[in-house]
């Protein structure tokens, strides 16, 4: 037997890395097991209709995902072997910590910033490599239905577009690593997953937010405009009742095209113009919605919340729309563990809908 790897490659949230979308072809389906007939099932999308299909294309993890996580970090530095078969739940992973120093609560002088900024990127370009080795290894378990943890899931997502940035950003490290500062500021998308801190997350949620805040006005009206009341998506069981059915703004075949575009602004999926086709769009959105709804159930399945830094609990909570710019880890937690709780019941679709009701009011 033999497998053929595809990629296409959908734009994901605020500098976390475009995702390689990823499903075997066999040439000859006879000789798969029954587990890899089922990864190839979930990962092709084979046997599906046409209009469903963009739903199975775009790599879903649902049914790969384990009881536990091996451990919970975004990326790594060191890691223990790789196992080859079922994963072992009390396994874990050896992390190397670095100082972030635009994090709050430090009182650091020039000199020890200069210091501390050059030691966090040359420590990122470390954990790069190392997930790069490790991007392969998590792809070819996926490919064959093997259980994933929430930080692989994170290392296979980010991993291929910060493969792009590590030349340009290793040159800036190596060469002029006193003007890596004033690149980011003017190039951010030059920096890898790995290498961002969290004062440039911190900006980019206060620049997403105010965005968001705009579109919040232009969905009140479309709402008010189909009779529903926006307070009513408040509340779980109305909010239910509305979204049972999956059709209207509820579904993502059956969304508009106006509506369409303002849930992927609003999700940040990307520049979105009128070059941009409804497939391409309800395929981009489709496939950050499987991967939210994934996340979620790893989230759940490993009690994770609780553990993420400040920088991850950024970049999670703007990659559901979850307003984050000037609030404490705290209110993070509270805001991103109410969502996931949400996701147990609701339509992932739905509950971004009542973001975009409610916007700044708690989950």
């Amino acid at each position: 037997m033999s497998l053929r790897l595809v990629s296409s490659r959908p734009v994901s949230v605020h500098g976390a890395a475009r995702s390689r979308l990823l499903w075997v072809s066999p040439t000859s389906a006879g000789t798969l097991s029954s587990q890899q007939q089922r990864a190839f099932t979930l990962l092709s999308g084979a046997n599906q209709p046409r209009r469903a299909k963009h739903r199975h294309m775009i790599g879903s993890y649902t049914a790969l995902i384990g009881p536990r996580s091996m451990g919970l970090h975004t990326t790594v530095s060191k890691r223990s072997p790789w196992p080859t078969g079922p994963i072992d739940t009390n396994a874990t992973i050896a992390v190397e910590t670095r100082a972030d120093p635009t994090l709050p609560g430090q009182t650091l002088t020039l000199f020890q910033k200069v210091k501390g900024f050059i030691s966090f990127y040359k420590g990122g370009l470390k954990e790069l490599v190392s997930n790069i080795k490790a991007a392969s290894k998590i792809r070819d378990r996926i490919l064959v239905g093997s259980p994933v943890t929430r930080d692989e899931l994170q290392i296979h997502r980010r991993t291929p577009a910060d493969k792009l940035r590590l030349v340009p950003f290793g040159f800036l490290v190596v060469v002029i690593p006193e003007l890596i500062p004033l690149t980011i500021f003017l190039f951010p998308g030059v920096c890898p997953s790995t290498c961002v801190t969290y004062g440039q997350v911190a900006k980019m949620a206060a620049k997403s937010d105010a965005a968001r805040k705009n579109l919040h006005a232009q969905a009140v009206a479309r709402i008010e405009g189909l009779g529903l009341a926006p307070a009513a998506f408040a509340d779980a069981k109305s909010l239910a009742n509305m979204a049972q059915d999956g059709k209207g703004i509820f579904g993502v075949d059956s969304l508009l095209r106006d509506d369409l575009q303002l849930v992927c602004r609003f999700l940040g999926l990307g520049k979105i113009g009128l070059l941009n086709s409804e497939p391409q769009l309800r395929t981009r959105l489709a496939a950050h919605l499987e991967y939210i709804r994934t996340d979620d159930r790893l989230l759940l399945a490993e009690q994770a919340v609780d553990r993420l830094g400040l920088t991850e609990l950024h970049r999670a909570c703007q990659e559901r729309a979850i307003p984050s710019s000037g609030r404490s880890g705290e209110q993070l937690r509270a805001s991103l563990s109410g969502w996931t709780e949400m996701t147990r019941d609701l339509p992932i679709l739905s509950i971004v809908w009542s973001r975009l009701a409610l916007f700044n009011q708690p989950i």
